[in-house]
């Protein structure tokens, strides 16, 4: 029986080393899901956060490469293969980074494998003594939440791309 591919959400900061540095582990894992290696997990809220800090202009005069015509067309490709929910159902208040709840909501909605993340406040959850980490191991026991580096070491290395 064949295994499941990994099923991912990729946060904001990722995708963003992904399109900045081609040679990052972060970029190996933004190919290895334009190219179908694992499901790659989207929602609204998710694609309207990296349109919005993507296109920031503070962050584009720090990175030149990083144009408006790469952004759109990396965020359209990434809405093709991969698996999108308009809008989970799903509701996790975590009071110390609420930007990250949607990160969250989408892999209990949608059931993930993997949150990818250089977010130390994600990082963190799994292992947190808080209430917000109780809860993230309650509702999502099997989760792992890791670097892109993380990520790319434990993935069979002859299916994700260079």
């Amino acid at each position: 029986m064949p295994l499941r591919p990994p099923r991912i959400v990729l946060d904001t900061n990722t995708l963003l080393r992904g399109l900045v540095s081609r040679s990052s582990p972060a970029a190996r894992v933004r190919r290895g899901a334009e190219q179908r290696k694992f499901v790659l997990l989207l929602s609204k809220p998710v694609l309207d956060e990296y349109r919005h800090v993507l296109g920031d202009d503070l962050l584009r005069d720090r990175f030149p490469e990083l144009t408006p015509e790469l952004v759109e067309l990396t965020i359209r490709r990434l809405r093709f293969v991969g698996d999108y929910l308009r809008s989970p159902r799903v509701r996790f208040r975590y009071p110390r980074d609420p930007r990250d709840e949607k990160f969250i909501e989408l892999a209990v909605a949608l059931g993930a494998t993997d949150i990818i993340s250089a977010d130390q406040d994600l990082l963190s959850l799994p292992t947190s003594r808080s209430e917000a980490g109780k809860r993230f191991r309650q509702r999502l026991p099997d989760v792992r939440v890791v670097s892109a580096g993380t990520f790319v070491r434990d993935f069979p290395s002859d299916n994700l791309p260079n």
